[in-house]
């Protein structure tokens, strides 16, 4: 039977065994595009038959799992890709069924593989084992949701059978987003948020799938660093950032996303992103006589070597924890 895009269904599960794909979905991610495939790369045989053809035969070398999901930022689900992307999570209870959780960097190459569940309607249903997050980037403009997309890896398929189930998801629209800079993390909560009119954050994690002789698949896919960068488009009402650059003043930048709703004891869903050291990269200015003149600022993350960090993700929500496999 044929099938559409909104057929498709993807979910997530933290990996008891790394490698060993889980039997069962911790988290079903609601409207999602899903563009996950099983790829091959091939060798042509170039021994010749004394013939003007070039070939005759070619064979499969390698094989793996690559792909993208698409949609909105959802609080719960994405906690997920964050411990991917981070490898170490602190979660506390906030009382009345809402959670924190802070994630910074494992100074490790393996962090938790994601066991990543796809369901294309009744054409088929696989699970994807080894899952790494390669690159994550959230989008957000004044007129829709917080977006994401995320590039995955994963080591080899196999058949599932789990059945897809969703629970309630807080999302974020542009008036949930404050950005701030200040010279120092203290200064942040009284520094005055900056009016940004589109933001785009991305994390790229440098996968290295490592393959072997005796086998298709990758040995193991690893995280070879952690990279941060954006841009922010702003109106031109000051010279702060321009400055910035100029000058390569470092500042910390936090990146707040806090919806409305109440996950519990008053608590609101939020994603809270620290830059321990922000550096602008670029700064360029654009207008015509009719228009509002803007800035568009690129900025990147540094590791601040008096923090012993380069960032912080702090999520708050209903997801009691994220590093426990369910099955453990």
């Amino acid at each position: 039977m044929e099938i559409i895009g909104r057929d498709l269904e993807v979910g997530f599960g933290v990996e008891e065994t790394r490698g060993t794909p889980q039997g069962t979905a911790e988290k079903w991610l609601k409207n999602v595009t899903a563009n996950i495939v099983e790829r091959s790369e091939t060798v042509i045989d170039d021994n010749s038959h004394a013939v003007l053809e070039d070939s005759d035969n070619s064979r499969v070398v390698k094989q793996w799992i690559e792909g993208n999901l698409e949609g909105i930022a959802q609080v719960d689900p994405i906690g997920y890709i964050f411990l991917n992307l981070y490898g170490a999570d602190v979660d506390s209870a906030l009382g009345s069924g809402a959670f924190q959780h802070i994630f910074n960097i494992a100074q490790n190459i393996q962090h938790p593989a994601l066991t990543i569940f796809a369901k294309d309607g009744s054409v088929q249903q696989s699970v994807f084992s080894n899952g790494m997050v390669n690159t994550l980037e959230l989008t957000a403009t004044v007129e829709d949701f917080v977006r994401f997309t995320a590039a995955f890896m994963a080591k080899a398929a196999s058949a599932n059978a789990d059945t897809p189930s969703y629970a309630l998801e807080r999302d974020f629209i542009g008036k949930d987003i404050t950005v701030k800079v200040a010279a120092t993390e203290a200064a942040l909560s009284g520094a005055t948020a900056k009016k940004v009119k589109e933001l785009a954050i991305t994390w790229d994690q440098g996968l290295i799938p490592d393959h072997i002789l005796g086998q298709f698949d990758p040995d193991d896919i690893y995280n070879a660093k952690m990279s941060i960068e954006g841009t922010l488009t702003l109106n031109l009402d000051d010279e702060v950032f321009k400055d910035l650059f100029l000058n390569g003043t470092a500042q910390y930048m936090e990146i707040s996303i806090v919806g409305t709703a109440d996950i519990g004891g008053g608590e609101n869903p939020e994603i809270t992103i620290l830059l321990n050291k922000m550096q602008v990269q670029d700064w360029n200015r654009s207008g015509g006589n009719d228009e509002l003149v803007t800035q568009v600022v690129a900025f990147k993350a540094f590791y601040n070597e008096t923090d012993d960090k380069q960032s912080q993700v702090t999520i708050k929500n209903n997801t009691e924890e994220y590093d426990e496999p369910i099955s453990a």
